[in-house]
């Protein structure tokens, strides 16, 4: 017991914690198995700070200690002990599981229970619900966040958390003044909303003070807590207009954009959760981009000019996930200008007199110019129609096709895409996108990326500019020979979709192989 003691409070380096996993792991299991209390809370410090260094996982897993942590956490009652050995014993197994040791085929007891079955998941579930203790909740849910990687476990543990109690509990240790409990509870359900998203909202918007007390505003430095805070809401069903409506009334939008403008002027380097952060509120803001077909929200959008927004986010950002998302909230606002612009409206004289001026000049040579969008025909502006010709967006969306992260790029044409939509006037756009020099850009997004997803865009587009385009770009294209090397490859290994595509413009090309063939010749 003195030994143990001994382990437990003093400082081991790593090499010393391997050689005391490897010699006395069995025994200080066994005495927290078959000893006293005063030895048992001895041996729990020691494996504590053991198991606390990653590497020694499988060693103790080999020394049984599973099973005995699992039996002090479901089953063994001992009513005159002053410690919490519920809380040790979870405390240890959560640090044995963020190890990533493979854990589907352990047993926990001798009745054949296996770490994923449903007797141990609803067993920690149910103790979660129950626990009074803010530490044991915390190594509870660490444990859960370890076995939630494991599709069996999900499988088994988002219906539990869904039909019992337990998602109120997670939602309520959101605003638990213990920040560790609050920011542990939030990881979970960040894993959680992929699966059970919408009941989570559900959740979380009957419960007082949600969501807005997700979003505490600006504080220096930022916090763990602000950080997975802002995730969880990005991460929620982005559809979920129940939510976005509920964020909106709650006056969310100015505090977002005030933070974002804070942690553009000090940087992101103040706090190593500002990057995580300032990711967050944005994909917040791209969330009302999907709903835009709520009267409340698109005046949202039109007040606070989210297109211009976007668009200088893009600019002003050297973050890859916040020039994605930017990308994405434009490409959602594109996609509704056709149907937001319009014809220019004239105003209706008040006398005949007034009337006959304007009436002789549209019989005359000199027809009155009215403002009209040549991409959408009608009177278009960034902050009514959400129009990315005037918010000068089309550059800066070009510009991110150079980015050699695969998914900006892909969200980038995406947005730019939404301008060659059969609704809009595809050769005045063609016109536009060939002056800004697009054909260039999409050729080396041909070049430098090798997606799937991306040659089909890159393609779809390459083909409207052999139909539409001016004879400069029909001749760049054609004589590009890494492209027709690609579309060749595209032609004989892409999917159905890539395959159809390259034929298409190879087609076009006049440069269609022959099949079957070995030397395919150009």
């Amino acid at each position: 017991m003195e030994m143990a003691s001994y382990l437990g409070e003093i400082t081991l380096g790593n090499d010393s914690k391997t050689c005391v996993a490897e010699r006395a792991s069995p025994t200080l299991t066994q005495m927290v198995h078959m000893g006293n209390t005063l030895s048992r809370s001895a041996a729990f410090k020691a494996l504590a700070q053991i198991s606390a260094y990653s590497p020694n996982a499988k060693i103790l897993a080999k020394s049984g200690i599973i099973q005995i942590m699992a039996e002090e956490m479901f089953t063994r009652r001992i009513s005159d002990e002053n410690m919490n050995s519920k809380n040790e014993a979870a405390a240890i197994l959560a640090n044995i599981f963020e190890t990533g040791i493979e854990f589907q085929n352990l047993q926990v007891n001798t009745d054949g229970h296996k770490l994923t079955s449903d007797y141990v998941l609803y067993n920690i579930i149910r103790m979660l619900k129950n626990s009074t203790t803010d530490e044991l909740n915390i190594n509870l849910i660490r444990i859960l966040l370890s076995l939630i990687k494991d599709p069996n476990s999900i499988s088994i543990i988002v219906p539990m958390v869904k039909e019992t109690e337990a998602s109120y509990t997670l939602i309520e240790f959101i605003n638990n003044p213990h920040e560790e409990l609050g920011v542990a509870a939030v990881k979970l359900l960040i894993e959680l909303s992929p699966h059970m998203g919408h009941t989570l909202v559900e959740r979380l918007c009957t419960t007082k003070g949600q969501p807005e007390n997700l979003l505490l505003g600006h504080t220096t430095p930022i916090t763990e807590r602000q950080a997975v805070s802002a995730k969880f809401l990005a991460k929620l069903p982005h559809q979920n207009v129940t939510l976005n409506l509920a964020l909106l009334r709650k006056n969310t939008v100015p505090t977002i954009l005030q933070t974002i403008n804070q942690i553009q002027i000090t940087g992101t380097r103040a706090s190593r959760y500002a990057s995580a952060y300032l990711e967050g509120l944005v994909a917040i803001l791209v969330r009302f981009t999907t709903t835009l077909y709520e009267p409340a929200i698109l005046s949202l959008a039109r007040n606070y000019n989210f297109t211009l927004l976007f668009t200088e986010l893009l600019l002003k950002t050297s973050s890859d996930e916040v020039q994605r998302l930017s990308a994405i909230g434009l490409e959602n606002l594109s996609a509704e200008s056709i149907t937001l612009s319009k014809p220019p409206q004239i105003k209706k004289s008040k006398s005949w007199k007034q009337a006959l001026p304007i009436f002789l000049s549209l019989g005359s040579s000199n027809k009155m110019k009215a403002p009209v969008c040549p991409v959408h025909r009608g009177a278009c502006s960034s902050q009514n129609t959400f129009c990315l010709v005037d918010a000068k967006a089309v550059e800066t969306l070009l510009a991110c096709l150079d980015n050699e992260n695969a998914v900006v790029v892909e969200a980038a044409l995406s947005a730019i895409c939404t301008l060659l939509d059969d609704k809009v006037d595809v050769e005045k756009s063609v016109s536009m996108l060939t002056e800004a020099n697009a054909v260039r850009h999409i050729l080396n997004v041909v070049k430098d990326h090798s997606e799937e997803g991306l040659w089909q865009k890159s393609f779809q587009f390459i083909e409207i500019f052999l139909m539409k385009g001016r004879d400069k770009s029909a001749s760049d294209i054609s004589q590009d020979k890494l492209l027709l090397a690609t579309l060749i490859s595209a032609f004989h290994h892409g999917n159905g979709n890539t395959r159809q595509m390259a034929e298409n413009i190879l087609r076009i090309l006049n440069k269609v192989p022959s099949i079957p063939t070995s030397n395919y010749t150009l």
